[in-house]
């Protein structure tokens, strides 16, 4: 299953280099046979499983012995740990579109540290005095137009 891994890296490369877009149509064309369950005639995965071994041959003959023998496993791992990681990145935007945080128990977040926002756990212990800031302060539309921001009103 490397070609669907190799799909997803080949059209972003694709993107912004024009060699790179002759191997996203040869995946293209392994994932649509794979799911229609035949075989790729394109031999475009055993293309990518010379190229790869080739390369690390040169870094060191053991790695590249290993990758060639256990391809197979290894573009299974690559395929799950891409799968896992569109829905993990999916969750993500998801909670930072719902939320406004990517955790919603939680203010921590990377795209806006250290705001707060009604309903979350550091909101009901500390409190959140939305009427000092005035109703500008970010959880303002969190708590629905509400600018006390109690967690009976906003959680």
């Amino acid at each position: 299953m490397i070609c669907l891994v190799a799909l997803a890296t080949f059209t972003f490369l694709g993107i912004f280099s024009a060699k790179y877009r002759r191997y996203a149509k040869e995946a293209f064309n392994c994932v649509f046979r794979r799911i229609t369950l035949r075989k790729c005639n394109t031999e475009f995965d055993k293309k990518i499983k010379v190229m790869s071994s080739a390369r690390l041959m040169n870094v060191s003959k053991p790695l590249g012995s290993f990758v060639f023998k256990h391809f197979e496993a290894i573009g299974w791992a690559f395929t799950i740990l891409l799968v896992v990681s569109i829905i993990f990145s999916a969750q993500g935007i998801y909670n930072l579109t719902v939320y406004g945080s990517c955790d919603p128990h939680s203010t921590n977040c990377v795209f806006k540290p250290g705001v707060l926002t009604c309903g979350s756990e550091e909101c009901a212990v500390n409190g959140c005095d939305c009427e000092e800031s005035g109703c500008e302060y970010p959880g303002f539309l969190a708590c629905e137009g509400y600018c006390d921001c109690q967690e009976s009103i906003c959680g």
